[in-house]
């Protein structure tokens, strides 16, 4: 599971390079809300920053700098790709990790309240 806090330089910690299939790949992370499954789904994509990626892999998110997300739940799928910025399109096309994630923190104050 992935737990994003609003507001802050998150540390994303998770084992990809274990079940990759390319050499020194690009990941790409896409998001969609479990709140609103219409709604289209979020990519990101950073360097992975783990000084030991044969162990562990280490991304960086600055919510909301990098990603304005709403609080809530998301489901999460993994995608590699040898091509930076990595999009599904250029990725392998296999999903190599998928999960859940929780967004905490105050909410986006709506024009409503």
């Amino acid at each position: 599971m992935i737990y994003i806090e609003k507001g802050i330089v998150n540390q994303i910690i998770l084992t990809l390079t274990e079940v990759s299939t390319l050499p020194n790949p690009y990941y790409l992370f896409v998001f969609q809300n479990e709140m609103d499954m219409l709604s289209a789904p979020i990519t990101f994509f950073t360097v992975d920053v783990s000084a030991y990626p044969e162990r562990f892999n280490q991304f960086e998110l600055d919510e909301p700098v990098d990603l304005l997300l709403v609080k809530g739940q998301y489901t999460y799928s993994i995608y590699e790709s040898t091509i930076t910025p990595p999009t599904i399109a250029n990725s392998t096309g296999l999903v190599i990790e998928e999960g859940r994630m929780v967004v905490n923190g105050p909410a986006v104050a709506s024009i409503y309240d």
